[in-house]
């Protein structure tokens, strides 16, 4: 039986982020995300794109722009730590393919972009 449709998705999915970590097997996070529309997130790259250029300008290249970026899309993880601003932060800082990581699972998932077997 399929399964009805809605023009308003669920607020929240559940994605899984394949991190890389050095020196041991990747890592999988499963994720819950908040659902963005396209305009959504048309707006949040243009404001990580300018906020990023503007603290590598400053000379800041931690990873707070990124964080910020995250904590918008991200409502909760199975890490073994709270999920928060100063974690998430550490968890740029300890593995820096994270961002990356976890952006593409996102957008995969939001677009669904499946894999074929």
């Amino acid at each position: 039986m399929a399964t009805k449709f809605s023009l308003n998705p669920n607020p929240t999915f559940t994605i899984e982020a394949i991190i890389p970590r050095p020196g041991e097997d990747d890592g999988k996070v499963k994720l819950t995300v908040r659902h963005k529309t396209r305009t959504q997130m048309a707006e949040m790259e243009k404001e990580l794109k300018t906020q990023a250029d503007q603290a590598a300008e400053a000379g800041d290249y931690s990873n707070h722009v990124a964080a910020a970026y995250l904590e918008s899309l991200i409502a909760g993880w199975n890490i073994d730590a709270e999920f928060n601003r100063e974690n998430l932060v550490t968890l740029l800082e300890n593995y820096p393919r994270a961002f990356d990581a976890i952006a593409a699972a996102y957008t995969k998932e939001l677009y669904s972009v499946r894999e074929k077997n």
